[in-house]
């Protein structure tokens, strides 16, 4: 057993990123109640595996006591000293067990044991490597579509997008490769489990740091994003560079950036919008692809506005369902009221 088990070791070290250290640890514990069950030896037995050969030694842990009354827990100084001629009255010696009939019943609690530790640090190690993808956008594989969700393979792990968590009226296949962002993570007795979505704001965040290098390194900044799902999107960015434009950086030429972006959210629509202190500019700026003729404060605790555009751009500002304006609410945060300008 014992070349076999360092050899196994170090692939698993190798392999899995499973410490020896760690599984030897483990094993110790579990030949120790393994022996203690088969040879119900009372007192204090303690089992080492030899990390240079694998070879298991057991030893019996006995007080010096100048007369012995219980043979299973002390032992005379006399035969103390033929283990460790230091010892004195008092000390504690480990005495070498003859391990040969515990042999096969070692074999095998090592066998089981192995299995079971290695499925659970695997796991373990599998949560730990997840964890750090939580609030991040990553691929998936769709592997499984069904009516009210699909099954999908993110790395080494499966996980389930349901069809509340999709964008509203996309058709997935199996095969397709997808954007997701990671919820959040939970153990489960199978494995960790990933918590997935492709309607939060937040995979357009993700979506945008891995498009666009300059929101990636900080240069560009969103400060806020509105959405509804598979229809469309506002997201207020502002520059950290007085030399960047962060609307044309996300954007790009010709619209590739962005278009780029879209097309992952099947079509849904991102208005980039400039982020402004100041109240009015910003609610302006919220309202495009509409001109805005004027904005004026209502009431700025109660953060209500009215908004002024031409009579030719009044559906454009408010939008299809009243979307452009609502989700330049969302954006602001302040009530917008809009009215045509009228001679």
């Amino acid at each position: 057993m014992n070349i076999n088990l360092l050899e196994a070791l170090e692939q698993l070290e190798e392999e899995k990123n499973i410490s020896k250290e760690e599984v030897f640890k483990i094993l110790e514990k579990a030949l120790l109640s393994a022996y203690r069950k088969n040879f119900g030896r009372t007192g204090n037995v303690e089992i080492v595996i030899n990390r240079m050969t694998g070879e298991i030694e057991v030893y019996q842990i006995l007080e010096v006591v100048e007369k012995v009354e219980d043979p299973a827990t002390q032992i005379d100084l006399e035969e103390a000293q033929k283990i460790d001629f230091k010892a004195k009255i008092g000390d504690k010696v480990k005495k070498k067990l003859n391990v040969k009939k515990f042999g096969r019943i070692a074999a095998q609690t090592a066998k089981q044991v192995l299995i079971q530790k290695i499925r659970e640090i695997e796991k373990d190690n599998l949560y730990k490597q997840y964890l750090n993808m939580v609030r991040t956008v990553v691929t998936a594989e769709v592997i499984r579509v069904s009516q009210n969700f699909a099954d999908i393979r993110v790395g080494k792990l499966e996980t389930r997008l349901l069809r509340k968590e999709m964008i509203p009226s996309e058709e997935l296949k199996v095969g397709d490769f997808i954007k997701v962002y990671i919820t959040d993570i939970k153990r489960k007795g199978k494995g960790p489990v990933i918590m997935v979505s492709r309607r939060v704001p937040e995979l357009i965040l993700g979506l945008l740091k891995l498009e666009i290098p300059e929101v990636d390194d900080g240069t560009v900044e969103v400060v806020k994003i509105a959405r509804e799902a598979g229809v469309r999107s506002k997201v207020a960015v502002k520059s950290n560079n007085p030399l960047v434009d962060p609307v044309g950086a996300c954007i790009g030429e010709g619209g590739a950036r962005i278009n780029s972006i879209m097309k992952e959210l099947k079509g849904e629509r991102i208005d980039v919008i400039k982020w402004a202190d100041d109240p009015r500019e910003f609610i302006a700026n919220a309202l495009s692809p509409a001109s805005v003729v004027d904005v004026q404060i209502l009431n700025e605790e109660e953060k209500s506005s009215r908004v002024y555009v031409s009579p030719t751009q009044l559906s454009l500002a408010i939008g299809k369902g009243g979307q452009n304006v609502r989700l330049a609410v969302k954006l602001t945060g302040w009530k917008i009221d809009v009215k045509p300008l009228m001679k």
